[in-house]
C-alpha cells in the first residue's frame, strides 16, 4: 500500500485541482467564443421578403401612433391639484379671492378650484350643523 501514498500528498491534490480548473476554464472560453460569431452571420444574410414586409408594417405602425399622439389633447403640466395647491387655494378663498384668480395663480383649471371651494363650503355647513 505504500506505493499509492503519493496520491494523498498535498501537492498531488493541488495539482489535480489546478488541472480541473484549467480544463473548466478552457471549456468555458471555447464555448463562449463559439457563440459570438453566430450574430454577425445572421446580420450578413440578405433580407428576404418577409423581413422587408415586417419593416414596412413597423413603419406603418409608427406613423399611426404618431397620428394618434398628435390627435390626443395635450394636458398642461399644471393640471390637477396636489395637497399643497389645495391648501393654498383654500387659504386664498378665505382671503376673499375669486375662483378664477386662484385658478390662474395656481395654474389649475378653474372648474377644479370651483369644485374644491364648493366641497369646502359643504363640509363647513355640515360641521356647523353638527356642532
Amino acid at each position: 500500500m505504500h506505493h499509492l501514498d503519493w496520491l494523498l500528498q498535498p501537492i498531488t491534490l493541488y495539482s489535480a485541482s489546478a488541472l480541473c480548473l484549467l480544463v473548466s476554464l478552457t471549456l468555458v472560453v471555447r464555448s463562449s467564443l463559439k457563440a459570438v460569431p453566430a450574430a454577425p452571420e445572421i446580420a450578413s444574410k440578405p433580407e428576404d421578403g418577409e423581413v422587408r414586409g415586417l419593416k414596412v408594417e413597423m413603419e406603418q405602425l409608427r406613423e399611426s401612433v404618431n397620428r394618434l399622439e398628435e390627435a390626443m389633447p395635450v394636458r398642461g403640466t399644471g393640471v390637477g391639484m396636489n395637497v399643497n395647491k389645495r391648501a393654498v387655494a383654500l387659504r386664498m378663498h378665505r382671503r376673499g379671492e375669486p375662483a378664477a384668480t386662484i385658478a390662474t395663480a395656481l395654474e389649475t383649471p378653474s372648474n377644479e378650484v370651483a369644485l374644491l371651494i364648493k366641497l369646502q363650503t359643504m363640509i363647513g355647513q355640515v360641521e356647523t350643523k353638527a356642532s
